[in-house]
């Protein structure tokens, strides 16, 4: 089985758990590591045995051996490193979101395209069995045409502070760091119709004002957010995401279809109760049916691996990145409607 010899830029956080799950997949190696901060590009040699290191990851994307590129920097800075990572031949896994802006993130995607690369977004919840399954049923016909979505991903005291809360590093908030899990399984469960019509809401009161964390204050982007999402095929939903807030949940994910409902909840995408679970009728009776006893699995285990797998075998993304940039246009335009007062915004996706 042959080596895919692997780039990483940014070593920090996130790039750890990568970095520990590649280790332990076959025919996968990080020979190379890039990163603005000396103590992780340290942290990468002694830790995980990564010889080559760079501050600019231009010179290490020069490295003919590398094969593909992991980048795990803050998310306001994806679209730069992956772009050149892909106008540098090599395929990229990208940490979610895609980027803090629909431009940077559909320079990304078009990038993939014109360089006919692989560019896979981090979204674990694909590999999770609950979304798997939920999948399973709506690919069945069960809910019929789905007419309507609510869509959780929420905290009550959770923002994660540091350079999450940072324009300059995250440029967005609550709606990507854990809403874009929520937007990406609604999407994905629904065929990835397309947004034209976004209204929504943002704020930061409760960071701004809390007393239970004094840094918090310093949070320069939103730790709250609501939109009403209208797609071309008539359909509509609600996505809401928080890191803070007085309440015990915002409610759960639903999908409401003619011929049946589903419910999931998994991880970050939350609700009442974990698992699936279909609502129907059967013979004109109420029928439903729960899903509830699922293996644990290793999430990044399974998207790093099915990321190498393609690459080696020169398969098409295991995560379509024209789907995720869906999440992006949602999100901009809660963005972009917040700042009008709440007024609804057209949007348009980014095309070729």
């Amino acid at each position: 089985m042959r080596t895919v010899k692997l780039g990483l830029i940014g070593a920090g956080g996130i790039a750890q758990s990568h970095c520990g799950t590649l280790a332990n997949i076959d025919g996968a190696e990080i020979i190379a590591a890039a990163d603005l901060v000396p103590g992780n590009l340290e942290r990468a040699k002694e830790r995980w045995g990564i010889k080559n290191t760079f501050t600019d990851y231009n010179e290490m994307l020069k490295m003919d051996e590398i094969e593909a590129v992991y980048v795990c920097t803050p998310t306001g800075v994806h679209s730069a490193p992956t772009v050149a990572a892909l106008n540098a031949g090599k395929h990229v896994f990208c940490e979610k979101p895609m980027e803090a802006t629909l431009d940077a993130a559909a320079a990304m995607w078009r990038a993939s395209v014109e360089n006919d690369k692989i560019l896979m977004i981090g979204l674990k919840l694909r590999y999770s069995p609950q979304v798997i399954k939920a999948k399973e049923v709506v690919d069945a016909g069960t809910l019929g045409d789905i007419y309507y979505v609510e869509t959780v991903a929420d905290r009550r005291r959770g923002n994660p502070g540091g350079s999450f809360i940072r324009k300059a590093t995250a440029g967005l908030g609550a709606s990507a760091d854990i809403g874009v899990y929520a937007l990406d399984t609604a999407l994905y469960l629904m065929g990835h119709p397309k947004p034209v019509a976004v209204s929504g809401i943002t704020s930061n009161y409760l960071s701004l004002h809390n007393n239970w964390n004094p840094a918090l204050r310093e949070t320069e982007v939103e730790d709250f957010g609501v939109g009403w999402v209208v797609f071309d095929n008539g359909a509509r939903m609600v996505f809401k995401t928080c890191w803070c807030m007085n309440m015990d949940s915002l409610g759960g994910t639903i999908f409401l279809g003619k011929k049946a409902g589903l419910r999931v909840g998994v991880g970050e995408v939350r609700g009442p109760q974990n698992g699936v679970r279909v609502y129907g009728d059967k013979n004109g009776e109420i029928h439903d049916e729960t899903y509830t006893e699922f293996k644990s699995v290793n999430v990044f285990h399974e998207e790093d691996s099915a990321f190498i797998d393609a690459v080696r075998e020169g398969k098409p993304s295991p995560i379509d990145p024209y789907g995720v940039l869906l999440t992006n246009v949602i999100i901009q335009g809660v963005i972009d409607s917040s700042e009008a007062d709440g007024r609804e915004v057209e949007v348009t996706v980014p095309t070729l």
